[in-house]
């Protein structure tokens, strides 16, 4: 969710024009320096691309400067994508889908976004991932340490089921459930377990995926990156986020020296041993010392969930 727009004065004819642009650079500026955690899948191959840099918790990008007008642009498009999706692994190490077998990726066209096998039918991630978009849009591939995933299990997706009170305003109860076509089992392919609590503060956590490694990148990870986190007390989150998200009942808040969940990763697994507790869901830029990645707590989805696995 970081977008940062650099606005250069070309010459005093066009002082004019951006004092006229001032204001709606202003008002916009808190949701442009929000950034997701979701990427373009597209460019990936490649070069790990992360997403097209745009909306929320976590969204970022770079505007260019040569004319007024593209300035324009930039500034309405802004505004229009005031929650995109941004999220990978900064400052851990590789990985293999051994570790971490639930861990599955969630594809629509170029876009990539994580995803937990929470049953052999049923995929939890984040709502910005999939909210607007129908069940044929997506393929989930699981079983697989790569980008491409060559080595891994392909399924479609039957149906999409957003959490009630997400929007994209608020990134609140940012969850979505996929019930996929068949059940998806192999090797190196297993459910996890949902959290019936939150995580203590300091207590230790995991995130793996295959997003950007550095804030401000444009290519997302060839293989599996992991790294470890500690939770951190939510009363502390609000306050570090203040004036830039509101931190609900249905988030958590984890951090590490060095260490986050950033483009790409959005969806993915936050856990500890056999057992869920978060969903990669936004942050202010990434990996930056005031500010901790943030994630839908699973404890909080939980009900709805079983609700619509036992209702679909």
């Amino acid at each position: 969710m970081l977008w940062r727009w650099d606005y250069l004065i070309l010459s005093m004819l066009l002082l004019a024009e951006f004092s006229q642009l001032g204001e709606a650079v202003a008002n916009n500026k808190l949701r442009r320096n929000r950034q997701l955690r979701s990427v373009k899948a597209g460019q990936l191959a490649a070069r790990r691309t992360t997403n097209q840099a745009r909306n929320r918790n976590t969204n970022r990008s770079t505007v260019g400067t040569k004319k007024l007008n593209q300035q324009r642009k930039a500034t309405t498009t802004a505004s229009k994508n005031s929650a995109k999706i941004q999220s990978r692994i900064v400052g851990g190490t590789t990985s293999t889908i051994s570790t971490a077998k639930h861990l599955v990726q969630v594809r629509r066209g170029s876009n990539l976004c994580g995803g937990s096998l929470i049953d052999e039918q049923w995929v939890l991630t984040a709502a910005h991932c999939v909210r607007g978009y129908p069940a044929s849009d997506f393929s989930v591939r699981g079983g697989t340490t790569t980008l491409d995933g060559s080595d891994g299990i392909v399924r479609s997706v039957d149906s999409v089921h957003v959490a009630p009170k997400f929007t994209t305003a608020k990134m609140n109860m940012d969850a979505a459930l996929l019930k996929l076509n068949q059940s998806m089992t192999g090797t190196n392919i297993g459910t996890i377990t949902m959290a019936t609590s939150q995580p203590k503060a300091g207590s230790k956590l995991r995130v793996a995926g295959w997003g950007v490694t550095s804030e401000g990148s444009s290519s997302a990870s060839r293989t599996l990156r992991a790294a470890q986190l500690k939770a951190v007390k939510r009363n502390r989150c609000k306050n570090l986020y203040r004036g830039r998200a509101t931190i609900t009942n249905y988030m958590i808040c984890a951090t590490g020296a060095g260490k986050d969940s950033c483009s790409g990763d959005s969806g993915g697994s936050l856990s500890r041993n056999s057992t869920l507790y978060g969903i990669v869901s936004f942050g202010y830029g990434c990996a930056r010392s005031r500010y901790p990645g943030v994630y839908t707590a699973v404890n909080a989805i939980r009900d709805w969930a079983n609700n619509v696995m036992a209702n679909n």
